[in-house]
C-alpha cells in the first residue's frame, strides 16, 4: 500500500484566481496534477483536502462553509472521473488497492476556520466522509495559532497575533474529532498549539507534510521535541518534498537527510510521505509531481532503509494510525 498523506485536487481554487496564483508562481510551481496522476504515480490512497482557511474560501461565492462543501463535492466528482472512489476506512482503502482501477481518496479539511463555533459541523463533515482534519492552516483562527502565516510566504507584511496556543473551543474540537474517528493533523500549527494538542493525549496525532527543524531552521518544520511528542502518541511525521527560496528540501540527498534524522529520533515506523500535490509553490530537484512518487520511495531504498521500513513509510505506518484512531472512536 502506497499512501500520499496530503494532496489537493487540481481545482481547489476557483477561476480566475487559480490561474493568477499559478501565473504569479510560474517560475517554481510544478505542473497541475490530477487524480489520474495519483494513480500513475503508483499511489493507492491519497488524503485529499479541502481548504477551510479564508486564504482559499474568500475566492468562492457564498459563505466559507459553502466553499468547503463545494470543494469536497468537487473532489468526489474528480476522483470518480478518474475511475477512483472515496473510502472512509483502512479496509476500504485496501480493498480499492487490491481491485485496481482508479485511486482511492480519504477526504480531509485543511483549516477548520469555516466551522466557526458550530461543533455540529464536524458531524456533517464526518457524514460527508471526512476522516482527517488540520485545525489551523495559514492564519490564526478560532481554534489555535499557525506556525507560518500566509503573509510570511508573500513577504514581510505586519501582522497582529493574539496569544498563541489552542483555545477552549479548539480543545472542544479536538475532543469531538477524536470521538468521531477523524485523524488530527498538526501540520501548520505553531509549537504552542501543537504542544497543547499533544498534551490532551488520548490517541495518535500526525503531521502529514513537514520536515526536521534540525536539518533546516524553517518555521513549518518540527523540532526534535515535537517529533518525539508526536511519536509518543503513536503518530507519524510526513516527509514533504517542498522547496521555496531558502527553505525546504533541495534534492534527493536532502530528502534522505531529513528521513534519516527523523528515523534516528523515533524510528522509521513513525514516518510517512505527504507531497502537498497542487498546494505548493515549489518542489525539490528531481521531483516534478505526483508521477514521480516512486522516486521518493527509491530515495528511501537508496538511503538503506530496510524493505519493511520502506513499506511502512510508503503507506503502512499511516494506515496503522488511521486504524487506531477509528478503533478508539468505535470502542
Amino acid at each position: 500500500m502506497v499512501v500520499d498523506t496530503h494532496v489537493h485536487g487540481p481545482h481547489f481554487l476557483p477561476q480566475p484566481f487559480r490561474a493568477a496564483y499559478r501565473f504569479a508562481l510560474r517560475r517554481t510551481m510544478p505542473a497541475e496534477d490530477t487524480f489520474g496522476d495519483v494513480k500513475a504515480g503508483g499511489v493507492h490512497l491519497a488524503v485529499a483536502t479541502a481548504v477551510g482557511d479564508p486564504v482559499v474560501t474568500r475566492w468562492f461565492r457564498g459563505s466559507a462553509w459553502d466553499a468547503v462543501r463545494f470543494q469536497l463535492d468537487q473532489i468526489v466528482g474528480e476522483v470518480a472521473a478518474a475511475g477512483g472512489r472515496v473510502v472512509t476506512d483502512a479496509t476500504g482503502a485496501r480493498a480499492a488497492a487490491s481491485e485496481g482501477g482508479g485511486p482511492a481518496l480519504l477526504l480531509g479539511v485543511e483549516g477548520l476556520d469555516a466551522i466557526g463555533d458550530q461543533l455540529d459541523r464536524l458531524d456533517e463533515l464526518h457524514e460527508r466522509g471526512v476522516r482527517l482534519a488540520i485545525p489551523v492552516h495559514m492564519r490564526d483562527n478560532q481554534l489555535g495559532t499557525t506556525a507560518l502565516p500566509w503573509q510570511q510566504y508573500a513577504g514581510p507584511v505586519p501582522m497582529r497575533r493574539r496569544a498563541q496556543g489552542l483555545t477552549e473551543l479548539g480543545r472542544e474540537v479536538v475532543g469531538r474529532l477524536r470521538a468521531l474517528g477523524i485523524v488530527i493533523d498538526v501540520s501548520h500549527a505553531d509549537p504552542v498549539t501543537t504542544s497543547s494538542i499533544l498534551d490532551l493525549g488520548d490517541g495518535p496525532v500526525i503531521a502529514s507534510h513537514t520536515g526536521a527543524r534540525a536539518c533546516d531552521d524553517f518555521a513549518r518544520y518540527l523540532t526534535d521535541e515535537q517529533v518525539l511528542g508526536i511519536a509518543a502518541t503513536g503518530g507519524v511525521v510526513g516527509l514533504w518534498p517542498y522547496l521555496r527560496g531558502r527553505h525546504g528540501i533541495r534534492d534527493r540527498a536532502d530528502f534522505q537527510r531529513h528521513a534519516r534524522h527523523l528515523a534516528g529520533l523515533v524510528g522509521a515506523s513513525h514516518l510517512c510521505i505527504g507531497t502537498d500535490m497542487n498546494g505548493v509553490p515549489g518542489v525539490m530537484a528531481g521531483y516534478e509531481g505526483e508521477r514521480d512518487f516512486p522516486r521518493l520511495i527509491g530515495a528511501l531504498v537508496e538511503a538503506r532503509f530496510t524493505g519493511a521500513e520502506v513499506e511502512g513509510i510508503a503507506g503502512e505506518n499511516f494506515l496503522r494510525v488511521f486504524e487506531a484512531v477509528q478503533h478508539q472512536a468505535n470502542s
